[in-house]
């Protein structure tokens, strides 16, 4: 009998080993799609940033230039929106990097996405 219970326990220590594996394995997936998921996230959110910006620029062209205007402030309607919208989306960005550093990214990982 003792034979049996010393194989009991071997298997019992061996799927308390894998059980343990599995989950190590398991939280080590989901956090790399974790980042991968945020990375995307944040670069989409670049891209959106890097077309407000540009989107700035012509519409302050078009109110010094094309409207003959002798200024432009950030009250301007269309550009208190666009700074609006740019100053949201910053804080989005940061936050998404706030998180993805917390999961164990590296800026310089998100920094490659822009290369």
């Amino acid at each position: 009998m003792a034979f049996v219970d010393q194989m009991r326990g071997w298997i019992d220590k061996g799927l308390a080993a894998s059980k343990e594996a599995f989950t190590v394995v398991g939280d080590k997936a989901q956090q790399l799609g974790e980042k991968g998921v945020l990375k995307m996230e944040i670069s989409q959110i670049r891209s959106q940033i890097m077309k407000y910006t540009t989107k700035l620029g012509v519409e302050v062209y078009d109110h010094l230039v094309e409207q003959d205007h002798k200024s432009v402030t950030r009250e301007s309607p269309a550009i208190a929106e666009t700074l609006a919208k740019l100053k949201e989306l910053e804080t989005q960005k940061d936050e998404k990097e706030a998180a993805y550093k917390n999961i164990g990214g590296k800026e310089e990982d998100l920094d490659k996405e822009q290369e």
